[in-house]
């Protein structure tokens, strides 16, 4: 998550409700897909360089983005860019759509959770990750990993907004500022 996830949320929260509305799951997947594709456009170096830029008006940055879109966008996502322009956050988009995914898995019941560890962990210690998260939150879990060398040891897991730091090097680094105290 980066530091715009608070201004994201609400914006995720919107369309989630928008789309949910009519409980039809093509419309959540529509709304997803929207937001993946305006999320790599703001994502691209170019495009990011010229949402910056202090010579376009906000209207004309939600215009762009439109153009560059093409008729890949309802009126009703082609309204929230020109909203999220207007209020000069077109680049959270990225952000938007992971709380709009988070809110997503939320509701179906499910959680995603990110395992960074200092070395590969075995099939029966993922399982046993899986379990005990599923326990823990209450639901189901989909669990990717990651190998981080620099934490020594243990793991650190990060699940919505949860995160468990159970590595050496947080610690070691607990340890080392209370002897420096």
């Amino acid at each position: 998550m980066t530091d715009f996830t608070t201004a994201a949320r609400p914006y995720a929260k919107a369309v989630y409700d928008l789309a949910s509305e009519k409980q039809d799951s093509a419309a959540l997947d529509a709304w997803g897909d929207a937001l993946a594709n305006l999320a790599s456009v703001v994502s691209d170096a170019q495009i990011s360089g010229l949402l910056a830029s202090p010579e376009m008006s906000s209207q004309q940055k939600g215009e762009m983005l439109i153009q560059v879109m093409g008729d890949n966008l309802s009126e009703q996502q082609q309204n929230l860019v020109k909203l999220m322009a207007e209020n000069g956050r077109l680049q959270i988009m990225p952000d938007v759509l992971e709380q709009f995914e988070v809110a997503r898995a939320k509701a179906e019941n499910k959680i995603e959770a990110e395992v960074i560890s200092a070395f590969e962990l075995s099939a029966e210690q993922t399982d046993e990750l899986v379990n005990t998260l599923k326990n823990k939150f209450g639901c189901e879990v989909t669990l990717t990993t990651t190998v981080d060398e620099s934490l020594i040891g243990g793991v650190v897991i990060k699940a919505g907004d949860t995160i468990i730091d159970a590595s050496m090097k947080s610690q070691l680094d607990s340890l080392a500022l209370s002897l420096g105290r």
